[in-house]
């Protein structure tokens, strides 16, 4: 087994909880094995505290540490960039029995996810919104929108958003569990996280075109929504600030 193959099959091994034994080829005892899944499971448990900080906060060291440890065991790293691990966390934490009386900390966990994901996310130039203008007017229903790297939309239940920033400011909570739901866009500008409060229609029509839907099909879910939704608007927060790295045609190439 050459150098590539063993460092494979060892990373293969400290992955799968069911091996209890190692390959033969490893030439490694379990005990050495056991070594090298506890330094991988740690880090793997420093990486969630380190982009969920809020979430440590909200539920203490002792229990995120818990609640991080089980995720860990059913979810494997498939990437040796540890910014990358954890995109399910917050889903975990939705149908984990021990969350059940913390309803909000879910969507603090996907908010978290997209601030750390924002945070590192490649920088591209952001379209202009003269961009619009090469398009003939009768087109705009099939155009479709891609997003920047770094905004993501979170939608949510709860005041996640106002709960995250009071934690992060070292607020009181009080209050805050009363208050209505919050969609919230994440974006980066200038290097710093920007959050912004969407109304259901606006998150509603800002999903559908970042999921790739032309113009025409995402009115319609905003309209469900608010039969007043203005369009204008919307589009105008597209470019205001740039939350866009490209524009194409249905059915033409990206």
């Amino acid at each position: 087994m050459n150098w590539h193959d063993w460092q494979s099959a060892l990373l293969e091994a400290i992955a799968d909880p069911a091996q209890q034994e190692p390959p033969a080829g490893l030439q490694l005892r379990a005990a050495g094995l056991a070594v090298y899944r506890n330094n991988y499971r740690v880090g793997l448990i420093d990486a969630l505290s380190h982009s969920h900080p809020v979430c440590l906060q909200l539920v203490g060291e002792e229990f995120f540490t818990a609640l991080a440890r089980k995720y860990v065991k059913g979810h494997a790293s498939h990437s040796g960039n540890l910014h990358l691990y954890g995109d399910a966390f917050a889903d975990f934490i939705a149908g984990f029995a021990h969350c059940r009386d913390l309803p909000y900390l879910a969507d603090v966990a996907r908010l978290e996810w997209a601030v750390h994901r924002s945070y590192y996310a490649a920088d591209i130039q952001p379209l202009d919104s003269g961009a619009l203008a090469a398009i003939a007017p009768e087109q705009w229903d099939q155009l479709c929108f891609t997003p920047l790297p770094d905004v993501a939309l979170c939608p949510a239940a709860t005041p996640a958003a106002s709960i995250w920033l009071a934690h992060r400011d070292g607020g009181s909570l009080e209050g805050i569990l009363q208050r209505p739901a919050e969609n919230t866009l994440v974006l980066r500008r200038h290097g710093e996280i920007q959050m912004l409060a969407l109304d259901p229609a606006r998150h509603a029509f800002y999903a559908a075109l970042f999921k790739r839907q032309p113009l025409g099909n995402a009115i319609g879910p905003a309209l469900q929504l608010d039969e007043g939704f203005d369009l204008q608007a919307a589009l105008l927060g597209l470019f205001q600030p740039p939350l866009l790295s490209a524009i194409h045609l249905q059915g033409s190439s990206t």
